[in-house]
């Protein structure tokens, strides 16, 4: 029931036509609400209403939105909690099925077996017709230093077909080849190979895929809250409402580091356990600039 006002304003030149979808959003909810505050048990926002009252917080200039049973019902706010889990941080990158003939020519090159000074792509071997090796599908990533300094070099990747190709399982997993990364100097970037294990993985040689990497330290928990309940204002400040008893509503500002899924994770905010609004942060924020005097 919470109407859609879950845009953040962008610091780039769409920042300024973000905030005014913001706005008029912002005025939605409230059009929404009014009549629906004054059923709750009230007027207008042309005068009081008894469905929604507020209360002064001790050094904050926001106040607390008190509602009645009925207008919570109404509203249809339902709440979750602020909590802690394990975010998974990766990377996508691009991979490419690989003969592994064509490897160990690379590989020969990087040791200086043939080819040319600074040459780090081996001659072009003709295998395309050539199923991959028993042991599973090798796989090409080319990634920079920093880049694969920050992959977790022992975790699983995952291997998903381009949006434009149907043929192949919606994703398949990877492990890291035994193999040195080969550097290319002319692009200064890392040749990485991985192996999708198997004979039923249905790769053939020179697929393009997308390959996802797990990077380092995503072991760690994080303060995390559902993605519908940070509700962004005008300026593009993330705020929650936090509840601590029945009916009694608090905006409190969040620090969003960034947003996995349906869960936007915190880098700052109310501590673990805050119960928080997930649905109806838009029609709260409505009732504030409606009703607020």
């Amino acid at each position: 029931m919470s109407v859609g006002c879950k845009v953040a304003v962008g610091l780039d030149r769409n920042g300024a036509r973000n905030a005014g979808i913001l706005i008029a959003m912002t005025a939605a909810a409230g059009l929404l609400i009014a009549p629906t505050l004054a059923i709750a048990g009230g007027s207008g926002p042309t005068g009081p209403s008894t469905a929604v009252k507020f209360e002064a917080i001790p050094g904050s200039k926001v106040k607390r939105v008190i509602l009645t049973a009925r207008a919570v019902e109404r509203l249809g706010i339902e709440t979750g909690k602020i909590s802690e889990q394990v975010i998974t941080r990766t990377q996508m990158v691009g991979g490419q099925v690989t003969h592994p003939l064509q490897i160990q020519a690379e590989q020969k090159i990087a040791r200086g077996g043939f080819g040319g000074f600074g040459q780090a792509q081996a001659r072009p071997v003709s295998v395309t017709a050539q199923p991959p090796a028993d042991d599973g599908a090798y796989m090409r990533l080319t990634l920079s230093q920093e880049e694969w300094d920050r992959v977790a070099k022992d975790a699983p990747a995952r291997v998903m077909p381009l949006a434009t190709r149907g043929k192949f399982p919606k994703e398949i997993g990877a492990v890291r080849a035994s193999l040195p990364p080969l550097f290319d100097p002319k692009r200064s970037m890392l040749h990485v190979y991985y192996i999708v294990p198997g004979k039923d993985h249905g790769l053939k040689v020179n697929d393009r895929m997308r390959v996802e990497l797990q990077l380092s330290g995503s072991n760690k928990k994080q303060k995390v809250v559902p993605y519908s309940a940070v509700y962004y204002d005008g300026k593009g400040e993330p705020w929650v409402y936090t509840t601590s008893k029945p009916r009694v509503y608090e905006r409190k500002r969040v620090s969003v580091e960034r947003v996995v899924g349906k869960l936007s994770v915190l880098k700052s905010g109310p501590p673990l356990g805050t119960e928080v609004v997930t649905v109806g942060t838009s029609l709260l924020f409505g009732a504030e600039v409606i009703y607020k005097r």
